[in-house]
């Protein structure tokens, strides 16, 4: 499977085929194209003084001959002129080594862009100029209407559309990326030839997902062996961990192997430890299966086990060679599991990007997207943060307080759940100290209340607490919430006093 192909975006003039083009780019780590730009520095002229001075013609034949040059490179984002891919010619040409996008716009919304526009050559006639290429750019496989939308969400269903990467830069080495699709299990094999070819894999999930996705995988890889792990985050412990490694040395792994964890987030982790320190360090694929895993614990870098004094205690920062989120997994996980992972899009919502937070994104007929944007935030936090020494721990929102119920109740309460309330709990205390007002901590309530999760719990506030001391966010024994300052943004607040924080228990 090639990730190689470019993306073409073309669209009449004013629909943000640049803009749009450039957040691609930034998003997908790929070089962005402006064809008019190029042509422009080529000619050493503006495009409407080339129409002026040497006439349309001229301008033509220069495009046609970039449209082929581009054609035969990979891995780019080009946005064409407006006329471009209007004739036949170029769309094959350009078709060959790119998926065509056209992103469309209303005649009002174009009249406002043109408006504030002085370098349009056409745009003097611009309505008939556009009825004229409607049927043309019908002609065009993808289109994608861009009416109400946010330049940054029309750039998201273009990955989507595309079936492309997301890449995580990394303090070392060339960092890995993140395929988001509906039935890319099927193809994974192609994946994994292409990160490690030849070499030993070993499949590690747990006893449910075994028959239904772990069998198959490894039966369709070459070299490829399987092992399972007991299921539920009871097991996420070191003793776990040194069943995987005795499987592995019975299975002959050495340090060419690589480790796929197929499964949710105490797969991943666990798994993922085990890579990390086995033979001090293999190759690992994550591979996540519920939604709280695709959106949260699958990436980043960040894996380990839990002691009996508290969750996430043992650990290392292991990167993945590669992220593959098969969104149909999805479609058989239980109604629990998926309101467990919307707590962490949530999350992600609350502390970067609130659009998270409409319900429109919720439903599962838009899941690749939800995926994908819930995604891009945690990336864009850990590129920043790599190593939790700053703004990363704002993706621990809710989690002091959720860590801390899931080890007084002997993790009884998924952890999910427990995040939900932790949230509440975050908002709660963000409004004590005047940072929110009640109608943010109002709307998260009911935000979590419409997808079915819990918003409190009957637990000693003290034992709560001191289950809380010993988190391991806590630094030098003083207490460290990350707190709310608006829907969208979050800070780090320290040295709270008990008193404050058992208010809100």
């Amino acid at each position: 499977m090639s990730g190689a192909d470019n993306i073409v975006i073309t669209g009449f003039m004013g629909t943000g085929k640049s803009t749009v083009g450039k957040i691609v780019a930034r998003r997908l780590d790929r070089q962005f194209v402006d064809m008019d730009d190029v042509i422009e520095s080529r000619a050493g002229a503006t495009i409407p003084n080339i129409f002026s001075e040497r006439g349309e013609a001229a301008f033509r034949a220069l495009e046609r001959d970039l449209a082929g040059e581009l054609s035969a490179q990979s891995d780019l984002v080009i946005a064409t002129g407006g006329g471009t891919l209007v004739r036949p010619e170029l769309r094959a040409v350009m078709g060959v080594s790119g998926r065509l996008i056209c992103l469309n716009a209303s005649k009002g919304d174009i009249q406002e862009r043109l408006r504030k526009s002085n370098n349009r050559p056409l745009a003097g006639s611009w309505e008939r100029l556009l009825d004229q290429r409607q049927r043309d750019y019908a002609d065009i496989e993808h289109q994608i209407d861009t009416k109400g939308k946010s330049p940054d969400a029309v750039a998201g269903e273009i990955i989507a559309l595309a079936g492309q990467r997301l890449h995580v830069k990394t303090p070392t080495g060339p960092g890995y990326d993140i395929w988001i699709r509906r039935g890319i299990l099927n193809h994974v094999e192609d994946i994994l030839e292409d990160l490690a070819p030849g070499t030993h894999v070993v499949v590690a999930t747990n006893e449910t997902l075994a028959p239904m996705y772990g069998e198959r995988l490894a039966s369709r890889l070459e070299n490829a062996d399987m092992i399972t792990v007991p299921d539920g985050e009871a097991h996420k412990n070191l003793d776990t961990v040194a069943r995987i490694y005795d499987d592995l040395l019975s299975l002959g792994a050495d340090r060419n192997t690589t480790l796929v964890a197929l499964g949710g987030g105490v797969v991943g982790d666990t798994v993922g430890y085990a890579a990390a320190t086995y033979m001090r360090g293999i190759r690992l694929v994550q591979i996540p299966t519920t939604l709280l895993a695709m959106v949260d614990s699958s990436v980043g870098g960040k894996v380990g086990v839990d002691l009996p004094q508290g969750k996430n205690l043992i650990g290392a920062f292991k990167q993945p060679q590669a992220v593959i989120v098969d969104t149909q997994a999805l479609e058989t996980l239980p109604a629990l599991q998926w309101r467990c992972g919307m707590a962490e899009v949530i999350k992600h919502g609350l502390i970067a990007r609130p659009s998270l937070l409409d319900p429109d994104m919720w439903s599962r007929d838009r899941v690749v997207e939800l995926v994908r944007d819930a995604v891009q935030v945690k990336i864009e936090v850990v590129q920043q943060d790599p190593f939790e020494r700053g703004i990363r721990a704002h993706l621990n929102l809710g989690h002091t307080f959720g860590h801390a119920i899931e080890k007084v109740t002997g993790y009884r309460v998924p952890h999910g759940e427990a995040v939900a309330i932790g949230i509440v709990k975050a908002a709660r205390l963000s409004q004590r100290l005047g940072m929110i007002g009640v109608d943010v901590v109002d709307k998260i309530v009911s935000i979590l209340e419409a997808i079915g999760l819990p918003i409190d719990i009957a637990l000693d506030r003290h034992e709560w607490y001191a289950a809380m001391s010993t988190d391991k966010k806590w630094q030098s024994g003083k207490s460290r919430f990350i707190l709310l300052t608006a829907l969208g943004e979050a800070t780090i607040i320290e040295g709270l006093s008990k008193d404050e924080v058992l208010a809100v228990l």
